[in-house]
């Protein structure tokens, strides 16, 4: 049973955690798709976009690409999911502004407020691959306010590398143990707990295709330290 006093800090990921990446990118293709009398496959179109983005950071971590933030890829990426996608047709600067959509992703409705009650006992941060003006930005869009921020683009590596967890911990001048990584996606999780850290999982039933590692469907309730089915069943627990 896991002592919670000894938890010092709650180490959020928020891509797809805390902000709704699909809800709001599908709904701002809808409108993009309606605007053209076209028919699209928002839902396709925002998995490759986004499953794609982790695929080419995948080649920044190993150092067959050069080192890119999450913007960067994101529109990189873009253009790539256009080419299959032709349906619709966009110029460069309709890109970039489709691509700034990331920038005011919608939160799940019980996230904002868990994450206030939280700081109450815990330093609470986002530890993202996000870029650190995705995590800014969206956060303000949601009046959502951390204890500070740490976006991978400034750590020795990119999650799940080990360094971009025991990196964060050195920066927030705590020890692995004293993390606990925050999550809906259990390879993000799994990850964190092999370097020492403590791990919280809360389900975001859209969040479970995201996941590369496969497990059993009632393992999560089981391997890591704490489980929510949402994040006042999360946020409760944390807080007993």
């Amino acid at each position: 049973m896991i002592n919670l006093d000894e938890i010092k800090v709650l180490a959020w990921d928020i891509g797809g955690t805390v902000f709704d990446w699909r809800g709001t990118i599908q709904t701002e293709l809808e409108k993009i798709a309606k605007q053209q009398s076209v028919e699209l496959d928002t839902y396709q179109f925002a998995s490759d976009w986004r499953y794609g983005m982790f695929e080419m950071l995948a080649k920044v971590r190993n150092g067959d690409l050069p080192r890119m933030n999450a913007d960067e890829i994101h529109r990189k990426m873009l253009d790539i999911v256009l080419e299959t996608h032709v349906s619709i047709s966009l110029m460069a600067s309709e890109r970039d502004e489709l691509n700034d959509v990331w920038h005011k992703l919608k939160a799940w409705p019980d996230a904002p407020k868990a994450i206030q009650r939280l700081r109450k006992r815990y330093t609470v941060v986002p530890l993202t691959v996000m870029s650190w003006a995705i995590g800014v930005d969206c956060s303000k869009y949601n009046g959502i306010s951390w204890d500070g921020l740490i976006s991978c683009e400034f750590l020795r590596d990119y999650k799940p590398d080990p360094g971009s967890y025991l990196h964060a911990a050195e920066l927030l001048q705590v020890k692995p143990s004293e993390v606990m990584m925050c999550a809906a996606h259990t390879n993000d999780l799994k990850a964190a707990k092999r370097v020492g850290f403590r791990t919280a999982f809360v389900l975001r039933e859209s969040e479970i295709a995201r996941d590369t590692m496969a497990m059993e469907p009632t393992e999560p309730l089981d391997f890591f330290d704490v489980t929510g089915m949402d994040f006042s069943d999360l946020t409760n627990k944390l807080l007993a």
